[in-house]
């Protein structure tokens, strides 16, 4: 079962007194404690072990229950990382979650609490002002980054994914290539795990050397595996830290004049079902000048493209076809 990760964090965040929100993103350490009874908040030592939620952070349910936070990075982190703890919290105590069947608990999770941060730290006000829907550029996450009061870029990453109308990522990466944080589109078949090195010819490496860096690349994974080809887009700030957003689709949404209206747009809009996997949306881009139906922003096809049986393989993590599964198994041609 699919769920929209950002629906289910405004659902948990929902029955909080939303006059307390800015304490909690300005101060979640001493907010979370006088919100939750019980709940305890302290900043540790980091631990380097990459198996828990993350480096920077961790909750444990208890009882008591308890969330701590790496004192080792900056307190726009801090904040972020304490607030998606929380979100683990919330999970924890909510019933219809806990009952669902989900085949990568981890990942729906960890994608849930980094909507909660988000969601409490960012204003969807401020998010909607500066981050132009579909065509998200590095530029505007640094610019809701130096705008918004309390969030960190990780924060910024999250909202900004959101407001894609593809698959892909935006993250944020180092002067020499790596990747410190990563948050995906939901549809995106691959993730890309904090402290990979993207390598020095990288588009982060470039925008780096330059400022900005934008073309087709492919990003790096841990196992050392390549995504597809990407269009992507990297801007450098004034501290050194690099953004970058990718998307996975035939055209560059920065370059071929493809626009998509932001939400207050006057324009007509037009709500369609896809009539391959009968997903209900609207349709605010142009239809296809060849079959006149708009592509469905779920399965990325419209009706005149040919459909092609597509599912996880359980080695690369890619979306592949079908028939690149030998004997109906788990793991495709590449992985075998």
């Amino acid at each position: 079962m699919r769920i929209n990760p950002y629906n289910e964090a405004q659902r948990l965040i929902g029955p909080l007194d939303a006059a307390l929100l800015p304490d909690l993103a300005e101060d979640p350490f001493t907010a979370i404690e006088v919100l939750f009874d019980g709940l305890t908040v302290v900043l540790r030592p980091p631990t380097g072990d990459s198996s828990e939620c993350g480096i920077d952070g961790t909750y444990q349910p208890g009882p008591p229950p308890r969330i701590e936070v790496s004192n080792d990075v900056a307190p726009a982190r801090q904040r972020f990382t304490a607030l998606h703890e929380l979100g683990h919290h919330l999970i924890e105590l909510d019933e219809e979650l806990n009952d669902l069947s989900i085949s990568d608990l981890n990942r729906r999770d960890e994608a849930i609490c980094n909507e909660v941060a988000a969601s409490i730290l960012l204003p969807g006000d401020l998010v909607d002002r500066v981050l132009t829907a579909g065509a998200v550029t590095a530029a505007e996450v640094l610019q809701l980054h130096d705008e918004a009061a309390s969030a960190s870029r990780a924060a910024c990453c999250v909202a900004a994914v959101r407001r894609l109308h593809h698959r892909g990522c935006v993250l944020v990466g180092t002067e020499d290539g790596m990747v410190a944080f990563a948050a995906h589109h939901l549809a995106t078949p691959w993730r890309i795990a904090p402290g990979t090195e993207q390598g020095s010819s990288s588009l982060l490496a470039r925008a780096a050397r330059d400022g900005h860096a934008r073309g087709v690349t492919q990003l790096r994974f841990a196992s050392g595996g390549e995504s597809g080809e990407v269009h992507a887009d990297a801007q450098r700030a004034g501290d050194g830290w690099i953004v970058l957003v990718a998307v996975i689709d035939a055209y560059s949404p920065w370059e071929k004049g493809l626009s998509f209206p932001t939400a207050d747009d006057s324009a007509p809009r037009e709500t369609v079902e896809c009539p391959r996997c009968d997903h209900a949306f609207t349709a605010w881009w142009p239809p296809c000048k060849v079959c006149g139906d708009h592509r469905c922003p779920q399965c990325k096809k419209c009706s005149c493209q040919v459909t092609v049986t597509e599912r996880f393989c359980q080695g690369c993590t890619m979306l592949r076809p079908e028939s690149q599964f030998p004997g109906g198994g788990v793991y495709c041609v590449d992985c075998i």
